[in-house]
This record gives C-alpha cells, sequence and structure tokens, in this order.
C-alpha cells in the first residue's frame, strides 16, 4: 500500500475531526439509549451529564492543535477509503431497517446498528491511521452485539445497551485521541 506523510496541519484537523464526531455521534448515541430513563429527572439528568462530556470533548479539541504528534502515514487513497466505509456503512443500515421493519423485529436495530457503525470503524483505523479507531469498532460491535441480546426485553431494552455503550466507546476514543495530541 502506498502512503504519504500528511502535514502536521492536516494530521491535527483529522484528529479534531474526529474527536468532534465521537462527541456528537456519542451524544447521539446516549439519546438513542436514553428513552429506558423515562421522561422524568433521571432522563434529564442524565441527557445534561452526557451533552456535559460531549461539550467537554469538543472544547478540548484546540488542545490537539497545541501538541506534537508523530507523523501520520495515510494511504494515498485515504478519501477514497473513507467514502467507501462510509457508503458501505449507510448501505447496511438501510438494509437492516428495511429488513429488520419488514420482519416485524424492530428491538434487534439499535444493536445491529451499532454493530454495523462499529464494524466500519475497522477499516477507517488505517485509513486514517488512528489505531485506537479498530478498539472503537471492537466496542461497538460488542455493544451492538449485548443490545440484540437485548432486544428480546424489547427497543427500550436494547436501545439503552446499544446506545449507552457505543455513547462510552466513542467518547473514550474522543478522549483517547485528545491524550494523544
Amino acid at each position: 500500500m502506498e502512503t504519504f506523510t500528511a502535514p502536521d496541519t492536516m494530521s491535527r484537523n483529522m484528529r479534531r475531526n474526529g474527536v468532534t464526531i465521537c462527541a456528537f455521534f456519542g451524544l447521539g448515541w446516549f439519546i438513542g439509549g436514553a428513552g429506558l430513563l423515562g421522561d422524568g429527572a433521571a432522563y434529564w439528568i442524565g441527557l445534561a451529564l452526557a451533552a456535559a462530556v460531549s461539550v467537554g470533548l469538543v472544547a478540548a479539541v484546540p488542545r490537539v492543535a497545541s501538541r506534537r504528534e508523530r507523523p501520520r502515514e495515510l494511504p494515498k487513497d485515504w478519501a477514497r477509503r473513507y467514502g467507501i466505509w462510509i457508503g458501505f456503512e449507510v448501505v447496511l443500515i438501510v438494509a437492516a431497517i428495511l429488513a429488520l421493519r419488514g420482519l416485524d423485529l424492530t428491538a434487534f436495530l439499535p444493536g445491529t446498528i451499532a454493530a454495523i457503525v462499529g464494524a466500519h470503524f475497522i477499516p477507517l483505523a488505517p485509513a486514517f491511521d488512528e489505531p485506537k479507531y479498530r478498539w472503537t469498532g471492537y466496542a461497538m460491535i460488542l455493544a451492538g452485539a449485548a443490545g440484540v441480546a437485548a432486544g428480546t426485553g424489547g427497543v427500550l431494552a436494547a436501545g439503552a445497551v446499544a446506545g449507552f455503550g457505543s455513547a462510552l466507546a466513542l467518547w473514550i476514543t474522543g478522549f483517547a485521541v485528545l491524550r494523544r495530541g
């Protein structure tokens, strides 16, 4: 595989974007799982804490620019790889939604979608030269599998397991990327 050393600015911007994406999708996954908390105080406290974590990650993004980091070695076709895996992810999610809705198995959707999203992180790790994304993928696949298992208890349980597990995986990734610089 032919690679190139990304310029410092490009490398920092990729890390900043990665942290921001992890922050906001982490919040989205938390919200997806929060239905189990009901609509009372637990929901609002949880949402406030989740929003604080996500906003905190985004607020820390400028730290990425202030640190020296190892050179990022990107495949020459990294953007094409990114597009392929995002497209693959979207197609699989749409197919899962159509299939599981058609089979009246919607309680298994949160876990299935989490596993698909997790799987897309694994090939993105080498495409972005960000090894931590591989662990994000494994963690989200695990959260997705647990969410599918929880689907037997209904969509709220499945959403909570897949949603909270995926949010945690994304937030940890965001913090790990920040820590790395």
